[in-house]
């Protein structure tokens, strides 16, 4: 009996002492957490990095505050906010609509939305966010976020009417200059979209003249940057190299300078700059760039060799650039196989993790009796252990002895096999040799082949009756733009048939690569395959000038590389 009453006594301590202490360190650690998030959210997501074991052991509420925790601090380091979901599931659980909580569980639901390509959940969560936010007027952050999110949903959804009275609202609602900057970021991208260029360059100067007034240099930079692809899109080339300089200078050292290094590197190309310089912006900028905006450089650099005249080089930049297109077609299946596979362990995680929290206290209590009724079998058998220690030590050493034993006659023979396998393995080595001398003999016959097949395509190209008439067109003398000549529409549809006739594989590669490509789109980009200057291509599309092409160039970059500054 008494020895029941202490073994009672010492589970009931034990239970306390337990739970005081899971309190105080948990308190303590998300403390510490949102302490660092703003200055240091690398910091912030790694003292939040707990076991699925300490996860499970966390209250309903202490589940909640972890899930807002841990995506925001996985968002401020720009990382996917995909194992963020079941937590923050658990989040919109426990926190009411009347809860602040709430409308910040929301908008990570909704910018993960984003990220799984579900536009109309990600909308209805944001906009559901907003609704319960206007009940919390001092929350302007939260507001500001989930309306910025909104926009740039909008945006990238083709709703661009939506999205600048968004972006509008967004800039009412800005209090610093550097949130003003942000916001007129956007605005500018819009009316950049809708080619209007005053309007877009007064909104972007407008967002520069707010970066300076807040002193950040990443966001004097990215102002600057924006308005040098602005003014590339207007075609004032000058004013556009003036601005990417500016901007790499202004861009702080720890960010990427991937986008900047291209953008100057291609605008000195336009210009005809220093081609030394141009090869060296370019090839800083693959150092940095993100693998999407690599194709676009490579093109750059094969264009750069081309007219130097260094065709082997240049075909050296065109293998790697199909090579990325590619990588980035079976990148984009896997990721959707890798989404769908997410999607169904997100299921049952969520159904094990509710079977899971019914157990927990019942768990912790068979696991606090275990080990009390392991204590007391321990003491009861302190004198007994020394015996059979000491008989387990005998019989230890005697296996000790046979295993050395044992262990000398495997060295042995294993040593033999190591002796054979490095004979084997220097014949290998010869002959992988062989085989490499043998890949890259094939390697160097495909380029070659490649080049060839693009020189007899064009050459197909010029022996066309349309192409002729290209020609002719291009040969006009007048200079009254009025008086010029383009193709007609009879002729543009001739000339559209002939050249995806004789393209035909590369129009198949634009179509699987770039499914929102107009055929406007893949026409000029095989036209640029070929020697047709800047105004024979736009005469192919009826225009007496260039400046129409250099908008739909314009329009064109956007769609296959995307470049658009979003809080």
């Amino acid at each position: 009996m008494v020895n029941l009453k202490i073994t009672t006594a010492l589970f009931t301590v034990l239970l306390l002492l337990f739970s005081c202490s899971h309190k105080s360190e948990t308190g303590t650690l998300f403390s510490h957490a949102d302490t660092l998030m703003e200055e240091y959210p690398d910091s912030a997501l790694r003292s939040l990095d707990l076991s699925p074991e300490e996860i499970e052991g966390l209250s309903d509420k202490e589940c909640a505050r972890y899930a807002l925790l841990l995506a925001r601090a996985t968002d401020k380091c720009k990382l996917s906010l995909l194992p963020c979901d079941s937590l923050l599931n658990v989040a919109l659980d426990y926190y009411d609509d009347d809860e602040k909580e709430k409308a910040v569980a929301l908008l990570y639901k909704g910018r993960l939305a984003v990220e799984m390509e579900e536009v109309k959940e990600a909308i209805s969560y944001l906009q559901e966010g907003l609704t319960i936010i206007q009940n919390f007027p001092k929350e302007l952050k939260t507001k500001k976020l989930l309306l910025s999110s909104l926009g740039n949903i909008y945006f990238d959804a083709g709703y661009y009417d939506e999205s600048i009275g968004i972006y509008k609202t967004l800039y009412q609602r800005c209090t610093t200059e550097l949130e003003k900057s942000m916001a007129l970021n956007n605005i500018s991208t819009y009316y950049c979209l809708i080619d209007e260029k005053d309007s877009t360059l007064m909104f972007q100067r407008k967002a520069l003249n707010y970066a300076i007034a807040s002193g950040d240099s990443l966001q004097i930079a990215m102002s600057k940057h924006n308005l040098s692809l602005e003014f590339d899109g207007f075609e004032e080339l000058d004013s556009a190299l003036y601005y990417a300089q500016k901007a790499l200078i202004e861009l702080p050292q720890k960010e990427n300078h991937g986008n900047y290094y291209f953008n100057l590197g291609d605008l000195l190309l336009k210009t005809g700059g220093n081609k030394d310089s141009v090869r060296y912006y370019l090839n800083k900028s693959l150092e940095d760039i993100p693998i999407e905006g690599k194709t676009s450089c490579l093109k750059s650099l094969y264009n750069l060799e081309k007219e130097n005249g260094d065709y082997k080089t240049a075909n050296i930049y065109l293998e790697e650039q199909s090579a990325i297109i590619d990588s980035l077609y079976h990148m984009e299946q896997s990721t959707e196989i890798q989404q769908l596979i997410y999607e169904y362990n997100t299921k049952m995680q969520v159904k094990e993790e509710q079977i899971k929290g019914n157990r927990i206290v019942r768990n912790t209590i068979t696991g606090f009796v275990f080990v009390c009724f392991l204590i007391i079998l321990i003491y009861q058998n302190r004198i007994n252990r020394k015996k059979r220690l000491q008989l387990q030590y005998k019989q230890s050493l005697e296996q000790t002895q046979n295993k050395l034993s044992s262990l000398e006659t495997t060295i042995e023979n294993n040593q033999l096999m190591i002796n054979l396998l490095k004979q084997k393995q220097n014949n290998l080595k010869q002959e992988h040799e062989n085989k490499e001398q043998q890949i890259e003999e094939r390697e160097q016959a495909i380029a070659r082949l490649k080049e060839e097949k693009q020189q007899l395509l064009n050459w197909l190209l010029t022996q066309s009756s349309i192409y002729k008439r290209v020609i002719t067109l291009s040969g006009q003398t007048t200079t009254n733009k009025k008086q010029m000549k383009a193709l007609t529409t009879t002729e543009q549809e001739q000339l559209k048939k002939t050249v995806f006739g004789i393209y035909q594989s590369y129009i198949s590669f634009l179509q699987n690569e770039y499914p929102r490509l107009t055929e406007d789109d893949k026409l000029l980009l095989c036209l640029q395959e070929t020697s047709l200057e800047p105004l024979s291509i736009a005469i192919c599309f009826g225009y007496t000038d260039t400046h129409p092409l250099n908008q739909k160039k314009y329009r064109l970059k956007e769609r296959m590389n995307k470049g658009k500054s979003k809080m």
